[in-house]
């Protein structure tokens, strides 16, 4: 059985969020049961290895997507990449079907509720290619997370992060067709949102005074109707 792990980080050579979520999903799948093979999309497109990638895919039992939200939903780079893909699939003719797809989804956002949008998307691209989605982990506060992993405040948040990635492993392993629901993980510690909602404030008001604005005009409503 072959899983296929693909991490769709549109970064280069900064570290990846999403790729060490991914490296830690892949590490809860048994080696002795199946073969794991990573995907990294932004190399495939630098070195022009998108054939050999897609053949991978097609001969994927199991595919595993991570990425970052961008705008609310997939990077651009990752939409091109599954276009691309389904191009090939098309041509092919011959692929596996009934492959089960997972999708890790990570923003900067407290709240892992925001990534759904996205992985609607997963979901709903998953029959263009005869796949059949199970469910994915949403995760809030993602940076954060692997930034202070090591922290002992982080240490119920990551119990909640490897039994996420414990149940894609056992799902994996499960026969049964019973519909799942994604899995939430949040930055689940009161002084995040605090220094997350500030420092967002703080952001306007810095750009407010850029362009000649204070404060209390960023509260105004010039295009409100009036009563």
């Amino acid at each position: 059985m072959n899983v296929v792990l693909v991490s769709a980080s549109p970064k280069i050579k900064e570290k990846s969020v999403s790729k060490e979520f991914l490296e830690m999903a892949g590490g809860q799948i048994n080696a002795d049961l199946y073969s794991k093979t990573f995907i990294d999309v932004r190399k495939s497109f630098l070195t022009q290895n998108l054939t050999a990638d897609f053949e991978t895919l097609a001969n994927a039992n199991i595919i595993i997507i991570s990425f970052p939200l961008y705008y609310f939903c997939m990077p651009g780079m990752l939409t091109r990449f599954l276009v691309d893909y389904h191009n090939y699939y098309t041509a092919r003719g011959t692929v596996k079907k009934n492959v089960k797809v997972y999708a890790i989804v990570n923003c900067g956002f407290p709240e892992p509720e925001i990534n759904l949008e996205a992985v609607r998307v997963i979901k709903s691209f998953c029959p263009h290619i005869n796949a059949e989605f199970r469910f994915g982990v949403l995760i809030g506060g993602g940076a954060m997370m692997i930034a202070a992993k090591d922290a002992p405040f982080m240490k119920k948040t990551l119990q909640n992060l490897k039994s996420a990635f414990s149940a894609i492993a056992a799902d994996i392993q499960d026969e049964s067709s019973t519909i799942m629901d994604s899995i939430n993980i949040g930055a689940d510690f009161p002084f995040f949102k605090r220094v997350y909602y500030f420092m967002g404030g703080r952001g306007w008001i810095t750009t407010a005074r850029k362009n000649g604005l204070k404060k209390k005009d960023l509260y105004k409503k010039p295009y409100r109707l009036s009563e």
